[in-house]
């Protein structure tokens, strides 16, 4: 698990940065969490992206800063049975947690477009009886009843 060549310094401090982002997010998204809560709204940390997006980031770190050691040999020999196990964990941790992360973007990316369309439809629908039966339409109709009453006619040999 060779991190490409880097420096395991410059990753340390990488991972130190993901970690205040993933503190961050998780203070915003207790805000926005108590925000919604004040409002009346029944909401559960677990739906909060900003939430899951900041344990996210911070797993993410951990895994890293996991493949640092056991790649640097920092952790003695006798805890790799622990180490490894744990650094899976984390890993697919991670992965499932960026699985339901992009998922709930993508229901509320289609919640978004679905109200969008319902007001555009709400916007563009008539709302009276004069809009619904313009006079071109009721012209159509009267065309349409002539000459249904001609055929009626002709059928019955008057025409």
């Amino acid at each position: 698990m060779l991190m490409l060549g880097l420096d395991p310094r410059l990753v340390a401090l990488l991972c130190l940065i993901f970690i205040g982002i993933g503190i961050f997010n998780i203070i915003q998204g207790r805000k926005r969490l108590r925000n919604e809560q004040a409002q009346g709204q029944r909401s559960v940390w677990y739906k909060q992206p900003g939430i899951l997006t900041g344990i996210e980031y911070i797993l993410l770190s951990f895994m890293f800063l996991l493949n640092i050691g056991i790649t640097s040999h920092w952790f003695p020999s006798d805890l790799n049975p622990i180490i490894y196990p744990l650094y899976l964990f984390i890993l697919f941790t991670s992965a499932i947690m960026a699985g339901v992360i992009i998922y709930m973007s993508m229901q509320v990316a289609r919640r978004r477009r679905a109200q969008m369309a319902n007001q555009e439809a709400q916007q563009t629908t008539p709302s009276t009886y004069k809009e619904v039966h313009s006079e071109a339409t009721l012209e159509k109709r009267r065309e349409r009843r002539k000459k249904a009453a001609a055929a009626r006619r002709r059928r019955a040999g008057k025409a």
